[in-house]
C-alpha cells in the first residue's frame, strides 16, 4: 500500500475487510482512482466532517457494496430477485383477508376478545405500557381485522427495486456494484470519472473471474444515473 493516499490509509486498513475488499484497495490500476477519492476528504471536512469520518465514508462507499454481495456476478441482486416469492405473498394476503372476515364475525358476538377489538393488544406488554398512557383511545380500537387487511394490501404489492441502485438492473452482474458505488459517492458529493469506473469494474471482474466490461458497457450501465455534486 505504499502508493495509497495517507488520508485514506486508516480506513483502508481497518480490521474485518475481506480479501476481495483488500484486493480492490491494492489493485495497481486503481491507484489514480484512490488518489482522486482522497481529494474528496477536504470537501467533506469543509462541510463539518472530521477527516477520519470523511475518509471512512469515502472508502466505505467503494467497499461496502462488495460486503453486501454486489460482486462481479451480481450475487446480491440474484439473491434478492430470486428470493421474492410473489405467489406465496399473494396466498398469505388471501389468508389474511379470510381471517379478517372471520374476526369481523366474532366482533358481533357478545364479549369478543380484546385481541379482536384492538390490534394493539397483540403488542408485547412493555410496548403497550409505553404507548398506552399517551395513545388516544381511538388508537386502541384499531380492529385486528383492519390490521389484517392492511397486511394483505402490502403483501400484494410487488417490491419496488428501482430505487435501490444495485438492484435496479435485471442483469445481475458487476452493474449492481458500480451503481451502488456511484450512488454512495454521489451522496457524499463525489462524482467518479468514467475512466475510473471502467477500471473499478475491471478490477472487480478480475477478482470474480468474470470478463471485464468494455467502456461502452459501463457507460450504458450508468446512463440513467444523474451525477450529484457538492451543494
Amino acid at each position: 500500500m505504499e502508493h495509497f493516499p495517507d488520508v485514506l490509509r486508516a480506513a483502508a486498513t481497518a480490521e474485518g475487510l475481506s480479501p476481495d475488499q483488500r484486493a480492490l484497495i491494492e489493485a495497481p490500476e486503481l491507484r489514480a482512482f484512490w488518489q482522486r477519492l482522497a481529494e474528496g476528504v477536504p470537501a467533506l471536512v469543509a462541510r463539518g466532517w472530521s477527516s477520519v469520518d470523511a475518509a471512512a465514508a469515502l472508502v466505505g462507499a467503494v467497499l461496502n457494496p462488495l460486503a453486501l454481495g454486489h460482486d462481479a456476478r451480481g450475487t446480491a441482486a440474484r439473491q434478492v430477485r430470486g428470493g421474492i416469492d410473489m405467489a406465496r405473498r399473494r396466498q398469505a394476503a388471501h389468508d389474511a383477508r379470510a381471517l379478517a372476515a372471520t374476526l369481523r364475525a366474532i366482533e358481533s358476538e357478545p364479549l369478543p376478545p380484546g385481541v379482536v377489538l384492538s390490534a394493539l393488544t397483540c403488542l408485547p406488554e412493555w410496548v403497550r405500557d409505553r404507548i398506552g398512557p399517551a395513545a388516544p383511545s381511538c388508537a386502541w380500537t384499531f380492529r385486528t381485522a383492519d390490521a389484517l387487511d392492511c397486511l394483505a394490501d402490502e403483501l400484494e404489492v410487488e417490491p419496488d427495486l428501482s430505487e435501490a441502485p444495485g438492484l435496479a438492473s435485471r442483469k445481475a452482474s458487476w452493474r449492481g456494484f458500480i451503481r451502488e458505488v456511484v450512488a454512495a459517492l454521489g451522496d457524499l458529493g463525489f462524482q467518479p470519472r468514467e475512466a475510473d469506473l471502467v477500471r473499478l469494474a475491471g478490477a472487480l471482474c478480475r477478482l470474480g473471474g468474470v470478463m471485464p466490461p468494455s467502456r461502452d458497457a459501463v457507460r450504458d450501465a450508468l446512463r440513467e444515473r444523474q451525477p450529484r455534486t457538492l451543494a
